[in-house]
């Protein structure tokens, strides 16, 4: 343990103020374990609401998303045009359009209402971080004391249960541009807040000591209900969802196929996960901006591949388009 993490081995409760509503908001990129974390949240005392989407298809043991915010984040990507495979970066103008508004005063109705009143709730929805300026919006309008929740999984792992959905997206170059832009951007936004990194593998392999940390990050009490909670977590919840995959950051780094910033912006995230260094530390600070930088650079890039995607997609559609031909002889033969 450095000494930039050696005064956070203890448990300090942020003081709650009885006016506000605490909200922990999961972030991270998809199949990074967000599910299974977010899950861990409940055994901590955290409301996930009553309204959870139902398991099964990539989630057997559950997603545990509410259902009004699922309606609120799909509202929100079709009018941002990023469902699907979509890789582009996002303009803070785009969170201030009328069309934009009104979905916002709109979810900020339906979570006033279902959550107002709730001492301490939270939510999970992936693509939340880069999508950071509609949810702060709704954070400030609601006057929340958020705390966030980043949930981290190794890149190769990400991929490989991309590729078990989906294989193309599960392909590195692919997965990697993924975890870029839904972690990357907007990612310094969170600063000022209480937060905490969680790894997948980490939380699979010693749920007590992870969940004992989220509460430590977070300041969240932990009571004889939550010690229950715990426990139920631990050893009944987690025994259905066991990973298939582990790698270490060595085998990030050295692997030929994964996107070098990537690798660097999980190995920063990752050292924070184990608790050597913290996300306030300056050298964290310095080298997450050349991540951050970086990705900006790659912005029209994203941006190009979403315009070439988009145009692959109407051509197969298209009936006078060779390439609908193609795609219609390639559907026929997987049907078989």
């Amino acid at each position: 343990m450095t000494s930039e993490t050696a005064a956070r081995t203890d448990t300090v409760v942020a003081a709650a103020d009885p006016n506000r509503s605490t909200v922990i908001a999961v972030l991270g990129a998809g199949r990074s374990g967000t599910s299974a974390i977010t899950r861990g949240l409940a055994a901590l005392g955290v409301d996930l609401g009553d309204k959870l989407r139902r398991p099964g298809g990539k989630n057997p043991t559950g997603f545990f998303e509410d259902n009004d915010v699922l309606a609120i984040s799909k509202r929100l990507k079709r009018a941002l045009g990023i469902r699907g495979h979509s890789v582009r970066l996002l303009d803070d103008a785009e969170f201030d359009t009328p069309r934009m508004k009104a979905i916002q005063a709109r979810a900020i109705a339906t979570l006033g209402a279902r959550f107002g009143a709730t001492p301490l709730w939270g939510y999970k929805y992936s693509r939340t971080l880069r999508t950071m300026p509609f949810w702060e919006g709704i954070h400030n309008a609601l006057d929340l004391d958020v705390r966030y929740v980043i949930a981290l999984r190794n890149p190769l792992s990400v991929a490989r249960s991309r590729g078990q959905i989906n294989p193309q997206r599960g392909r590195q170059v692919w997965s990697d541009m993924e975890w870029l832009v839904n972690v990357v951007p907007y990612f310094h936004r969170t600063a000022g807040c209480l937060r905490t990194v969680v790894d997948f593998d980490r939380l699979m392999a010693d749920p007590q000591a992870q969940l004992a940390r989220v509460a430590r990050d977070l300041g969240l009490p932990i009571g004889a209900a939550e010690q229950a909670g715990i426990h139920e977590y631990a050893t009944r919840f987690l025994k259905q969802d066991k990973p298939r995959t582990r790698f270490t950051r060595a085998d990030l780094l050295t692997d030929p196929t994964a996107n070098r910033w990537t690798a660097e912006g999980y190995s920063l995230l990752d050292e924070v996960a184990a608790d050597e260094r913290t996300l306030d530390a300056p050298e964290f600070i310095e080298r997450w901006a050349a991540v951050e930088q970086a990705v900006t650079d790659l912005g029209p890039f994203l941006a190009e591949f979403d315009h070439m995607r988009a145009e692959n997609v109407k051509a197969r559609w298209n009936p006078a388009s060779p390439l609908h031909e193609v795609h219609q002889i390639w559907r026929d033969l997987k049907a078989k």
